[in-house]
């Protein structure tokens, strides 16, 4: 049996408006197109690390149709520290392609193709915020939380992938919901 999951997802509109110049008019900043596709913050028989430890994990999705390097972006559990864990520099998402984080609280596990955050989700209820660099500010380009306790080895998931629609399902770590 399925618990129902109260699960909020919030994205920033497409553009995004910030006064830079002394004409008062508003630039269009493009928001990209990476969004939070799946999470699962109570994974006890499902996908193992590179250490067999079963950990939470959040899915980032590349909507676009183009690569999309991961330089400037960052994802948290804390609104107000929108720093908290760097997306690793050099590194790329195909276009309508998946990238796995481990949200384990333990980052020396990190390596050149597996990548850990200093905190950890709370299955109970939690937040998880995919932000960016854009000039000298971070925006924020994705969130999602929840209110009720997820079900073990039951993800949140957008589906089709990148929609606005979040279903509980089977974990599907770095491949597609379905839909």
């Amino acid at each position: 049996m399925l618990l129902a999951l109260a699960l909020f997802a919030c994205s920033t509109d497409d553009t995004i408006g910030g006064d830079t110049s002394d004409t008062g008019t508003l630039p269009t900043i493009t928001a990209p197109p990476l969004v939070i596709n799946e999470v699962l913050a109570s994974n006890t028989t499902n996908n193992s690390d590179n250490t067999t430890e079963f950990d939470d994990w959040v899915e980032i999705y590349n909507n676009g149709d183009t690569i999309l390097q991961l330089d400037g972006f960052y994802l948290s559990d804390d609104e107000a520290e929108k720093t908290l864990f760097a997306l690793p520099a050099g590194v790329g998402i195909d276009a309508h392609g998946f990238i796995g984080i481990w949200c384990d609280g333990q980052p020396e596990q990190t390596t050149a193709s597996e990548y850990h955050t200093s905190y950890k989700l709370d299955r109970k209820g939690d937040e998880v915020y995919l932000n960016y660099a854009e000039g000298n500010q971070i925006v924020t380009a994705d969130s999602v939380y929840w209110e009720a306790e997820q079900t073990p080895d039951v993800s949140a998931a957008r589906v089709p992938d990148g929609a606005e629609n979040w279903v509980n399902q089977a974990p599907t770590f770095e491949a597609s919901n379905g839909g």
